[in-house]
């Protein structure tokens, strides 16, 4: 690699000096490159020359599938309304991830870019609006967002509410428009060759499938290879003549590596999502103030989420409202902004109830949680998908102990997955989340029913090892 002759550059952005190292932690995964501590990076992540001329590695890539079940409401010929659940479509997410020096560049930038972000959010007035993936918000999470849009709604007589996100948001990033953004955002006329080496690699990266290393490791360690891993005997993927032979076969490139893209997974994307969209949030959030002053605007990602008072709750005013919205997202399809019809909620709040377009009753979901204007709710799929798997727990600790004659590993079990993980590496777990969440949302002139939702948890859980 490349070194500098000349005398170290380091960064002289103000948000440099921002930068919480202790958060830097070695990754326990393994890569085409050895793990290594952040104290032996640091230095080479403050030097200008060294990034500019550092060779990133492939990305590895795997695809997460994910069920999903959707409520199809029926009317018999009584008028009974009865209730079927069916498998939907399922959802892909393409997840990518870095070498580990290269996670470090893509955090420390990324960090570098949220902290100037940051600033430029609130120069702008969009602060409040962009909640995911900023790091001047610590302490808040879904619960916390989620409460301040009902508690904000559950103000008003009458409100109409519209809630869509995007298709394959990250798959659709304009690397263009990204570019330009992220020298507004450092407020710059060009990307320095540090800044743009980085971004150079984050649009028009390699990556190498997930399954083609497996089958790789497989052929060189056999048995032993599981038994390798968990005793850290392997440092790394290949060496490096190995790898020197493999890319030659299963090296991929991007696909339209020159227009819009970038890996979901790397630490900088998450940052990148927000600049991507600093000139779509600015019209959305004038927009809204020009309809009142009272109307708020919240985007988490690829989610958003609008409510605007109303005078009255007439269909005319209420479609006039979606039409404009509508009108300004189409604005941003150069970009990559996509909206699912599928997936977008046209929603009006009476003072009493959650109504649909044919103001019949209905519900509004956001951000995990459910209400129809008189109770509060987990989602019915976080709900699901925490049952699975604690189940499929379940049932390993009843194999094994049914193989072996002896108690199975019951701790991890009630630590992921019951009220006795409280305080399970310090962050909790799904029960925990649940306990937080009902008695944030007592605090909404609703009712929650979050607490009941996983009351019998224990139980479920305890017959599943019968």
């Amino acid at each position: 690699m490349k070194r500098s002759n000349g005398p170290q550059q380091l960064h002289n952005l103000s948000s440099s000096s921002n930068i919480n190292w202790e958060k830097y932690k070695t990754k326990g995964y393994l890569h085409f490159d050895e793990r290594i501590q952040i104290g032996r990076m640091k230095a080479n992540l403050l030097n200008e020359d060294w990034i500019a001329s550092y060779a990133f590695l492939p990305y590895i890539h795997f695809e997460m599938n994910f069920k999903k079940y959707i409520t199809i409401k029926e009317i018999d010929d009584q008028g009974q309304v009865t209730k079927r659940k069916e498998r939907g479509k399922p959802k892909e997410r393409k997840i990518f991830y870095s070498a580990h020096k290269d996670g470090y560049i893509y955090k420390y930038y990324g960090d570098l870019l949220n902290n100037a972000y940051n600033q430029y959010a609130s120069d702008n007035q969009i602060d409040d609006s962009v909640i995911a993936y900023r790091n001047n918000k610590l302490g808040k999470n879904n619960i916390d967002f989620a409460f301040e849009v009902f508690n904000h709604l559950f103000k008003f007589k009458n409100a109409v509410v519209i809630s869509s996100d995007f298709t394959k948001y990250f798959d659709n990033i304009s690397h263009q428009t990204l570019k330009r953004n992220i020298r507004m955002v450092l407020g710059v006329e060009t990307l320095k060759r540090d800044w743009y080496q980085v971004f150079k690699n984050l649009t028009k990266f390699t990556y190498v499938n997930r399954e083609d290393i497996d089958k790789f490791l497989e052929g060189k360690y056999g048995r032993t290879l599981n038994k390798k891993i968990k005793t850290h005997q392997i440092n790394r993927i290949m060496t490096s003549s190995e790898f020197r032979e493999f890319k030659k076969k299963y090296l991929k490139s991007k696909p339209d590596p020159d227009s819009y893209g970038i890996p979901q997974g790397s630490s900088m994307s998450a940052v990148c999502s927000n600049v991507h969209l600093i000139d779509f949030d600015k019209e959305i959030s004038e927009w809204c103030k020009q309809k009142t002053t009272n109307a708020m605007y919240r985007r988490y990602c690829d989610d958003l989420i609008v409510i605007i008072p109303l005078e009255n709750k007439s269909v005319t005013e209420f479609a006039t409202i979606q039409n404009e919205l509508f009108e300004i997202i189409d604005k941003y399809k150069k970009d990559g902004l996509i909206v699912q019809p599928e997936k977008t909620e046209i929603r009006l709040w009476n003072g009493d109830k959650i109504l649909d377009e044919q103001l019949q009753p209905s519900k509004l979901d956001y951000l995990g949680f459910v209400t129809d204007g008189q109770m509060i709710q987990l989602r019915e799929k976080s709900l699901f998908n925490y049952y699975t798997r604690a189940y499929r727990k379940a049932n390993t600790v009843k194999r094994i102990e049914y193989a072996t004659e002896r108690p199975g590993p019951k701790r991890s079990l009630y630590d992921l997955y019951t009220h006795l993980g409280f305080e399970y590496k310090k962050r909790g777990n799904f029960i925990t989340y649940a306990y937080k969440a009902h008695k944030k949302m007592c605090q909404l002139p609703v009712q929650s029913l979050i607490k009941k939702q996983v009351k019998r948890h224990w139980g479920k859980i305890q017959r599943r090892m019968q």
